[in-house]
């Protein structure tokens, strides 16, 4: 099962509710992996594996790279945070919208947004090879069109922070997957956002998850067309999934 984590997974703050867990659980019981896709660092993301017992397979950096028992392997289309911090300024001049990098905001202000706890903090801010920002509510149209003047990039929408990176995406990760023979069909696919609809696109059956007003995104809807919805949010929304798999695995 490959899984977006924050906001599909895990709720605000990176909180794991308890139905969640309930439901990890139970495919562990099974047998089934659950191989995270995440716009989250390398660290955080092996944190999150370690502390979940949950394998050592996943994506980091909305596709810019993978790891498993035999090591990391960045596509390369991957662009280092430096480059693309000169590029999110160019996109600031050709869109004319102000853009805060994660890195302009105090630990205050990300505690605020993220629901993280300052100790978490550091590990979210160990960007190599994506940069996620923020951009006034209505600034989506401009921005999208700058980008599409831009080569070597791609703009995404995550479910709290627009991401800068390299031409790649969730979906060059399961790729890479595929290649390193880490992963196997069928796949299940389960996210909540636009950033997520490359890879959810690609797998046998994908799961939609609403957000905290009950509505799944309507990019992600459109992109993925064959998804389906379930009716609650965050983690709750993905144990309600995973009930209904493992209801058809049996």
């Amino acid at each position: 099962m490959l899984t977006d984590l924050d906001g599909t997974l895990l709720d605000h703050g990176g909180i794991l509710v308890a139905e969640a867990r309930a439901a990890l659980d139970a495919l562990r019981r099974s047998g089934v992996p659950v191989i995270p896709l995440t716009s989250k660092t390398e660290v955080e993301l092996r944190r999150f594996l370690s502390e979940n017992e949950l394998g050592g397979i996943g994506s980091f950096g909305n596709g810019a790279g993978v790891i498993d028992p035999r090591g990391d392997e960045v596509v390369m289309a991957a662009r280092p945070a430096e480059v693309l911090f000169e590029r999110l300024a160019h996109l600031s001049t050709l869109s004319g919208v102000p853009l805060t990098p994660i890195s302009h905001l105090s630990p205050e202000e990300l505690t605020k947004i993220t629901g993280l706890s300052e100790a978490r903090l550091p590990a979210m801010l160990a960007r190599r090879w994506g940069l996620p920002f923020l951009a006034p509510a209505e600034a989506g149209p401009e921005l999208v069109r700058a980008a599409g003047r831009m080569s070597g990039i791609r703009l995404t929408r995550g479910g709290i922070f627009w991401h800068l990176s390299g031409d790649h995406g969730k979906e060059d990760a399961l790729h890479l997957l595929f290649r390193r023979k880490a992963i196997s069909r069928p796949i299940a696919g389960l996210g909540d956002a636009p950033n997520d609809a490359g890879f959810l696109a690609l797998c046998d059956v994908s799961f939609l998850i609403p957000g905290e007003q009950g509505e799944v995104n309507a990019e992600l809807s459109a992109a993925v067309p064959a998804g389906r919805r379930v009716t609650s949010p965050g983690g709750r929304g993905w144990a309600e999934a995973v009930h209904y798999l493992l209801g058809e695995l049996t």
